[in-house]
């Protein structure tokens, strides 16, 4: 049997920011490429996870899109104006230029595990449909995104239809995890300035900063990114893991019982992890995934939400299991997952 020659993989994404999710998503379809026998660079992903996925290290794109032999767009809501802290905002610019320099080099490009849509801006439905015209195949992590994306003129043979590739995290990554039987709490809203108008959030906040005080000894204080969570100044002896790099995140991750959070790929990545989790989110992709997992009444939209909400989530995560329904569902949606790995040659 003739062993295929190892070509070189560039993935392009949102991995600048140094964010859990992003840089989740990144490393597993590294180690999918590479499994394929492909040699990955991941630009920007940062020195300790390139060394730990034993990927190139690169701090930019500089001669990367001439020396790749295929182009991966992945991770993220990059195909989306409304994912991050400020709606409006986007990584579809970058995404944009690397599909440009993929197709003037000459290469293929393919876009996977997005969300995609809904758009504010104008200048973002061209960018997105652009994008999608010029990728080989564009895969989406939900039917949302799919259906979006239909309204933009993209065709059905073009779009494949899965589930997030942090599903896959336990599968792709090699980690152990630690064990802790704590409760993990992630509630930094700060910057979503947008949800701030909901009358009930100071009292939200405060009863989070209370039970994070009077239960300290059992609460993990969860952040996405390098900064303290913004619970920490109310409890100084809780445990605290922020997040730096993957290889020391993930088992501590691993380790929990349950998660609150308001964040999306904390609740995928728990679900991957067979960790019940609850979100009072901020963004409206963390309703799609909680559908897609059966379960919507764990999920209510941060600017609509109650103090009694927040009070039933805590108290539900307390003593949540998994479930038969909860492992057949996953095992499906890996399947699904799969779907948005399996067309990249």
């Amino acid at each position: 049997m003739a062993i295929r020659k190892r070509q070189r993989a560039l993935i392009v994404g949102p991995y600048r920011a140094h964010n859990f999710g992003d840089d989740l998503v990144g490393a597993v379809l590294a180690k999918h490429l590479q499994r394929q026998r492909y040699d990955v660079s991941i630009p920007r992903l940062g020195e300790a996870n390139s060394a730990w996925l034993g990927t190139r290290y690169a701090s930019g794109y500089e001669g990367q899109f001439e020396s790749a032999d295929v182009i991966v767009l992945g991770g993220g809501g990059i195909m989306s104006d409304t994912s991050g802290a400020k709606p409006g905002a986007s990584y579809l610019d970058i995404v944009a230029r690397a599909g440009a320099n993929g197709l003037l080099a000459g290469k293929p490009v393919y876009v996977t595990s997005v969300g995609a849509g809904p758009w504010i801006l104008d200048r973002s439905r061209t960018l997105a449909s652009e994008v999608s015209l010029i990728a080989e195949r564009v895969g989406v992590r939900e039917q949302e995104s799919y259906d979006h994306l239909r309204q933009l003129g993209i065709t059905e043979d073009k779009l494949v239809l899965g589930a997030d590739l942090a599903l896959l995290t336990p599968e792709l990554l090699d980690f152990r995890k630690k064990p802790s039987g704590k409760l993990g709490l992630q509630f930094d809203v700060n910057a979503f300035t947008d949800v701030h108008p909901n009358p009930d959030l100071p009292a939200i906040l405060d009863a989070l900063a209370h039970y994070a005080s009077s239960h300290q000894p059992d609460v993990v204080l969860l952040r996405n990114g390098k900064a303290k969570s913004e619970i920490a100044p109310v409890a100084p002896d809780a445990e605290l893991l922020s997040y730096t790099r993957l290889q020391t995140y993930l088992p501590r991750l691993a380790g929990l019982r349950a998660i609150f959070t308001s964040h999306l790929h904390l609740a995928i990545t728990s679900y991957s992890l067979r960790i019940p989790s609850y979100s009072l989110y901020v963004r409206e992709k963390t309703r799609r995934f909680y559908e897609q997992i059966g379960h919507p009444e764990r999920a209510i939209d941060l600017r609509t939400a109650t103090l009694d909400d927040f009070k039933r989530f805590i108290a539900a995560a307390e003593s949540a299991q998994w479930t038969d329904d909860d492992e057949a569902t996953l095992q499906r949606l890996r399947g699904e997952a799969r779907k948005l790995i399996a067309f990249i040659k």
